[in-house]
């Protein structure tokens, strides 16, 4: 599966480890809704649930990408993570990469997961200093559409399972801004509202014009 920001590809890490390996790794358990803040760098893996990783300043919130079971991703202070359900996450701190990077398996796997998350987020960079509101919004279900997309006979569906604030932070626009793209494209004919979460991308290539 093509990675999106919504679902990143997961690698089962049960295929290459046992679980006893990580009896003395840190872990941290979050209830719906709980937020914390990592106060040094470290690495995270997601063993049940998802989460939520931003970045948030001044009461502004900018979503880099949603972790779902085994995704991995490399925190520091100023990250926030959100658990979008009851979660439970091991926590790679300093003292612990010398014995598990012992692991070759192990250690492709973080730094693959690293680089992933690196690319991940210059692509926001980029979006944010180069493309309009409307090509974000049209770039962003394209995105999904092509990697997590179900295609019937009117189009492709896509199931963002974000509320509108939470798509337009993955966005760096609001809410207002966000909806009044969402209208232009129904307007137009090339997307239809299904529900407040899900979509129809009736064109794809109509959807490749608008953002261009």
């Amino acid at each position: 599966m093509k990675n999106s920001r919504v679902l990143i590809a997961s690698k089962e890490i049960e295929d290459l480890f046992d679980e006893r390996m990580f009896t003395n790794i840190p872990k941290r358990c979050l209830a719906k809704g709980e937020v914390c803040y990592p106060e040094t760098p470290r690495i995270l893996l997601l063993k049940e649930g998802e989460l939520k990783i931003s970045l948030y300043e001044n009461s502004k919130e900018l979503i880099l990408y949603f972790l779902h079971k085994n995704n991995l991703c490399f925190c520091n202070n100023d990250i926030m993570i959100t658990a979008k359900k009851e979660s439970r996450f091991y926590i790679f701190e300093s003292h612990n990469y010398s014995e598990l990077f012992k692991n070759s398996d192990f250690c492709n796997l973080i730094l693959n997961s690293i680089n992933q998350n690196i690319f991940t987020e210059r692509e926001i960079l980029k979006s944010l200093s180069f493309e309009s509101g409307r090509e974000r919004t049209a770039n962003f279900f394209r995105e999904l559409a092509l990697s997590i997309g179900k295609k019937n006979e009117k189009g492709i569906i896509i199931d963002i399972k974000c509320t509108m604030e939470e798509t337009a932070g993955f966005l760096g626009l609001s809410r207002q801004r966000f909806s009044a793209c969402i209208n232009e494209m129904i307007n137009l004919g090339i997307i239809d509202k299904i529900n407040g979460k899900r979509y129809l991308i009736k064109s794809l290539e109509k959807l490749h014009d608008f953002c261009t």
